[in-house]
């Protein structure tokens, strides 16, 4: 007997009590052939079980030679890549996969190294930048200097020259001179046979 058909025994008994303490009677339940029932639906479960299990085997194996060949191809295995066996794929898979992550190490290394250089001359680049503006601020400043002096030069230079009087060959001037009592007196009296002469003469004659 099933240990299912003994609670069901055991709850019918458990209510026939409490019917008989309350003073009625319920009807005799149904005889129901539990034993052959658990057996068919066990029989129902097994199959079915055993139709998914071997559905998802299936599925699996279907997807498992599916990830090998995406694997061959990703695998470099030579001219004899048809030979290799599953095992012997893998090897090969995972010692490839070993280098990719030590290149990809190296080329991190090497990627952090430019990126300092790259920081480094950017910085440089900003104080050149910076030196070279103040350097043509600055010659800007003294070249508009130099100009402002050489202006204010040259309009001295024009006014001192147009305040002098002009003077043309044809002035005449005054000369005075000391000449011997034997050359020609126009004016003055003579001493001890020298005397002071005075003559108007042009500025043509006085060039020699």
């Amino acid at each position: 007997m099933s240990i299912a058909a003994l609670l069901q025994a055991a709850e019918y008994l458990e209510r026939r009590e409490r019917e008989a303490e309350h003073g009625y009677a319920s009807p005799m339940p149904i005889t129901i052939d539990l034993k052959g029932s658990s057996k068919r639906s066990k029989t129902k479960k097994s199959q079915g079980s055993r139709t998914t299990h071997n559905e998802l085997e299936k599925n699996r194996r279907a997807h498992l030679r599916n990830c090998l060949e995406k694997l061959k191809e990703m695998v470099p295995l030579g001219h004899e890549s048809s030979r290799h066996t599953t095992l012997g794929l893998l090897t090969k898979a995972k010692r490839f996969i070993k280098n990719l992550e030590s290149q990809e190490k190296k080329h991190m290394m090497h990627k952090d190294t430019l990126s300092r250089e790259h920081r480094y001359l950017r910085r440089r680049l900003d104080q050149l930048t910076t030196t070279l503006n103040v350097n043509k601020r600055r010659s800007v400043s003294e070249s508009s200097s130099y100009t402002t002096a050489s202006g204010a030069s040259t309009t001295s230079s024009a006014c001192s020259t147009s305040s002098s009087p002009s003077i043309s060959e044809s002035d005449e001037v005054d000369v005075t001179g000391w000449v011997s009592d034997t050359g020609s007196v126009q004016s003055g009296s003579s001493d001890s046979g020298v005397a002071l002469s005075t003559c108007r003469i042009t500025l043509s004659e006085m060039v020699f």
